[in-house]
């Protein structure tokens, strides 16, 4: 099963379907999530490191999860929405995003104790398509189907989700999604810029997981698809790669960038995207994505809940074991050393990691 679809179901069987005090049916981007004492056994989509004993995991129906003892326990917190979330992400201690369906986007200044909406699908076209007709208004060139898909956006209304979010300074960062969605923020989300025009992706292919390999700023996405910023032209150029399935996340360090896709598929670079080398994972399923850890080894993430541990860039792979099996692997983070959180249809497990240290460090 393909790990999109995976999560679409385990977001349908997660929690019933917002209703209002009479039965009607509540637009989850109007309906908190709901607290529950069962959110801790629920499925975990993403998980994200804030500091030294704090984590934060996001999932289904907007329920979010928070940590602060390394991964022991964990805490629901109140959510302003109730739509999916896919992906979180804190560049420091205090300011952290998430981002889901519906296109919505949550901030946290707190640590990932409060978190407040800053964006939603409900008008995130019209911005863009005000956007890119102030840009033409200007006399800029080249715009013409950027401001076709931004329309597109906008009539289509909230139906597009943002997969992946990347910040590599509090104020600097990334939101991603289906069919080419992607925006850019220079001052902490106070404004964001579509990139549609910035991106060398012509097929509208998803973009599906943002990285950073040093100062490098790359995207993984379907069939093949790999972008790397140019940092001058503030572009996001297409890398050639000798793959032509999906990628579904990635794993990145100083220098190296492993992507993950269908069938147990793994890819490495170690010049930031330019040349790749198959990884041989010896799994079936599909590679999620995974983690290099502070020791520099690295972590993959199979779909059916195999974990992978390379001591070697990804040469070879051993599996790890854990206590009972993994019915699937989202997402992974390393707060405590010694121990990996893995997050999954059954929220977040804390696994045992053997003694050992990578290449990468």
């Amino acid at each position: 099963m393909r790990p999109l679809l995976l999560l679409a179901l385990s977001s349908l069987l997660a929690w019933p379907a917002a209703r209002g005090a009479e039965g009607a049916f509540v637009d989850p981007l109007d309906a908190p999530a709901r607290l529950s004492p069962r959110a801790a056994g629920a499925p975990v989509h993403a998980l994200a490191r804030v500091d030294d004993d704090h984590v934060v995991g996001v999932g289904p129906r907007g329920h979010i999860l928070r940590s602060s003892d390394r991964g022991k326990t964990w805490v629901q917190q109140p959510s302003p929405v109730s739509t999916d979330l896919l992906a979180v992400h804190f560049p420091s201690a205090r300011q952290g995003w998430a981002v889901g369906h519906d296109g919505v986007v949550l901030h946290s200044v707190d640590g990932g104790v409060s978190w407040k909406r800053v964006l939603d699908g409900r008008t995130l076209g019209a911005a863009m398509v005000a956007w890119y007709e102030r840009k033409v208004a200007q006399g800029e060139s080249g715009l013409s189907k950027a401001l076709e898909e931004a329309r597109k956006l906008a009539a289509d209304g909230p139906d597009r989700p943002l997969m992946t979010v990347h910040f590599r300074s509090e104020r600097e960062g990334w939101i991603a999604g289906q069919f080419n969605l992607i925006l850019y923020t220079a001052d902490g989300g106070a404004t964001w810029e579509p990139w549609l025009d910035r991106t060398e992706n012509p097929e509208g292919y998803s973009l599906h997981a943002i990285g950073a390999a040093g100062d490098d700023v790359l995207i993984v996405g379907e069939l093949g698809l790999v972008l790397r910023l140019d940092a001058p032209s503030r572009r996001f150029q297409r890398v050639k790669t000798a793959y032509p399935g999906t990628w579904f996340g990635m794993a990145a360090a100083k220098h190296a960038v492993v992507a993950g896709g269908l069938r147990g598929s793994a890819w490495r670079s170690l010049d930031a995207g330019a040349t790749w080398k198959p990884l041989a994972t010896g799994v079936p399923a599909a590679i999620n994505g995974g983690l290099f850890l502070p020791d520099g080894r690295l972590v993959l993430l199979g779909a059916q809940g195999q974990l992978l541990l390379s001591g070697d860039q990804g040469d070879s792979f051993v599996p790890l074991r854990t206590d009972a099996p993994l019915p699937g692997a989202f997402a992974a983070a390393a707060v405590e050393p010694g121990w990996l959180l893995v997050a999954g249809p059954r929220g977040v497990r804390r696994v045992a990691l053997p003694p050992g240290r990578g290449d990468f460090r």
